[in-house]
């Protein structure tokens, strides 16, 4: 084979690999399969109406900020947050990936070692859950809130405005706020 077909066949693989290669991701991020998150809805319980407004609510979510749906109500966010939604009609959020998913869900829901932040007052609504020792940006987060700081014993969040200067505080771990306005708050850092 000449040099000039050797450098034109490698030219055009190089062309097509590029091609799949931008092609393939888009595609896949764009086309997430619902079917897995449509049966953990239904297998906690949730009628298609039901479920059909949590998938809605959970799009809404991954409109506004990038991220990728994990369960049928929860969504792993760009910075390692997690977000869990309530199911439409309830208050507490409740996890539908496991088999706990079908028990009753409870006030104050945040595991053991994270910093979780409400979207409504006393540990209602929406879910953000914080873990890592890093800034976590809030996006569209306004209004009264509340938050429970259940990390290891003493540790204190950081709440800051949009320059990163700290504007709060928390009390040392473990600790709950049943009413917080997040307006002023951009970003937490929960150590």
């Amino acid at each position: 084979m000449s040099l000039l077909k050797r450098y034109a066949s490698l030219a055009a693989a190089a062309v097509a690999l590029l091609a799949v290669g931008l092609a393939g991701p888009a595609s896949a991020e764009t086309t997430q399969p619902r079917a897995p998150f449509d049966q953990q809805a239904r297998a906690a319980g949730l009628s298609r109406d039901q479920a059909d407004a949590l998938q809605a609510k959970v799009d809404r979510y991954l409109a506004r900020q990038d991220g990728r749906q994990v369960s049928a109500n929860e969504m792993v966010l760009a910075g390692g947050a997690t977000l869990t939604v309530t199911v439409p009609g309830e208050k507490y959020v409740r996890e539908l990936s496991t088999s706990a998913g079908s028990r009753a869900a409870a006030q104050w829901e945040c595991d053991y070692g994270y910093f979780c932040l409400f979207r409504q007052q006393l540990g209602l609504g929406d879910r953000l859950a914080l873990y890592h020792c890093q800034d976590y940006a809030l996006q569209n987060w306004t209004g009264d809130g509340s938050y429970y700081n259940h990390q290891t014993p003493g540790t204190r969040a950081l709440f800051k405005n949009q320059n990163r200067n700290v504007i709060f505080t928390t009390p040392g771990a473990t600790y709950s706020e049943p009413s917080y306005n997040w307006t002023p708050v951009w970003y937490v850092r929960p150590c």
